[in-house]
């Protein structure tokens, strides 16, 4: 299993169960972080600023210290970050052609 593939299943599983939506999730975040920097910043954090921040973070703490846990996490803020800002819930691979599927025939495969 790749990267990519362990950080999309834990986006759209043990993450979404945990956390929720991704876009509501960091709604919060930026909402507590402007409060914290506005005085600094003069204007709010928005949402997709949070989560690319957050893989900045990850992004830091690989070239400090090569870890998988740095990548993994890295692919998963940027799924969250497609997810929030396209509103497009990311498909794993091997279930494109489920979900093509579902939509020629009205029919969604669950969530």
């Amino acid at each position: 299993m790749t990267y990519a593939d362990e950080a999309t299943k834990l986006v759209l599983n043990d993450r979404n169960e945990t956390y929720g939506n991704p876009a509501d999730d960091y709604a919060k975040v930026a909402k507590m972080w402007s409060g914290l920097l506005h005085p600094i910043l003069k204007k709010d954090i928005t949402p997709p600023q949070a989560m690319l921040m957050m893989l900045l973070i990850k992004l830091s703490r690989e070239m400090h210290m090569a870890k998988s846990d740095n990548i993994i996490d890295a692919h998963g803020y940027l799924l969250c970050y497609e997810w929030a800002v396209t509103g497009n819930r990311p498909v794993p691979k091997g279930e494109e052609k489920t979900c093509n599927d579902a939509l020629t025939s009205n029919k969604l495969p669950p969530t």
